[in-house]
């Protein structure tokens, strides 16, 4: 009886080792490599823009800004128009001395020619939103074409210089609910 334990137990044994040894005898691994080529997205500001030697008063200027998409996918756009600044400068025209009012008599000094604005429409956060999508290869229509100095312009803003800064933001179409 005793021999017919130990019998028994070294079968349960050799059973155990057979099984865990078939389990790792028939394990296979496999490794599959994924890849993701991501689109080309790239946008860039277009500018058509000469600074006059000489401003002078009742002169437009052309200044003609759009957005353009020189990536793969469809962008979404918006501008703000950053800053704007005159600066009074020295009699030699060197140095700034101090800065100027950008209205005079309740009229902006630099008036600037803002276009379409049903497809530029201002947002209460200060930015003009495109209301279409840029599609790859193509531009927006243009924001701005001009900007003229102020025919009410007084004697204050004679040796002045005017800045003018526009901040372009873009974002792929698709994710353009989600300006932050």
């Amino acid at each position: 009886m005793k021999n017919k334990r130990v019998l028994i137990g070294i079968a349960a044994l050799a059973l155990v080792v057979f099984v865990g040894g078939t389990f790792a005898y028939f394990r296979m691994t496999w490794e599959k490599e994924n890849i993701f080529n991501v689109a080309d997205y790239e946008s860039t500001i277009s500018e058509t823009f000469t600074s006059p030697a000489e401003w002078t008063p009742c002169t437009e200027t052309p200044k003609v800004v759009n957005v353009t998409n020189a990536g793969n996918i469809a962008i979404a756009a918006r501008i703000k128009i950053a800053e704007q600044r005159w600066d009074k400068l020295d009699e030699n025209r060197a140095n700034v001395t101090g800065t100027l009012s950008l209205t005079a008599n309740g009229q902006d000094m630099a008036v600037l020619g803002l276009v379409n604005t049903s497809d530029w429409v201002l947002n209460s956060d200060g930015y003009y939103y495109y209301q279409n999508d840029i599609a790859a290869g193509s531009s927006s229509s243009n924001f701005i074409e001009s900007v003229t100095f102020n025919c009410a312009a007084n004697t204050d803003y004679a040796s002045a210089r005017y800045h003018l800064v526009l901040q372009v933001e873009t974002i792929q179409a698709d994710a353009k609910d989600n300006w932050n």
